[in-house]
């Protein structure tokens, strides 16, 4: 199976103890295609990114003012992946969330993919799964 490259892209707002425990779980990925991590983040975030081991390997870039969409634009801007795949700093990847993504879009006929998102409870799920032709409308199944 052929996998497309990946660029991860954590956003995070005052949040560094969050985003550090989120980059974590993100370098633990087991079994994933080739990916790189891009950490949008404020000065306490970028911060607490640099004292990580794994800091090096990832792309830092600073954002000054909490717009989820200018800092997920920002980190687009220099991603480098063939996909784009998005988790929030108050998340934790499981160790093969990357790879699970990522496989149906070997397929051509694949155009976007996302994943299981569980509410802020750990029990409950915000959004399961959804399945649509080009001329549908996504119906999500809770």
């Amino acid at each position: 199976m052929n996998l497309p490259t990946t660029s991860v892209i954590v956003v995070s707002w005052q949040r560094p103890d969050a985003l550090v425990l989120c980059l974590q779980s993100l370098v633990r990925q087991r079994l994933a295609p080739a990916y790189e991590i891009v950490v949008v983040a404020d000065a306490a975030g970028l911060a607490a990114v640099a004292s990580l081991l794994d800091a090096a390997q990832m792309k830092l870039v600073a954002c000054d003012r909490p717009n989820i969409s200018a800092a997920r634009n920002l980190g687009e801007a220099v991603a480098t992946g063939q996909m784009v795949a998005f988790i929030d700093d108050d998340a934790q990847a499981e160790p093969r969330w990357l790879s699970h993504l990522v496989a149906p879009l070997a397929a051509e006929d694949v155009a976007c993919k996302g994943g299981y998102v569980r509410g802020r409870n750990g029990i409950s799920f915000q959004w399961t799964a959804a399945a649509w032709t080009a001329q549908e409308r996504p119906t999500p199944q809770r």
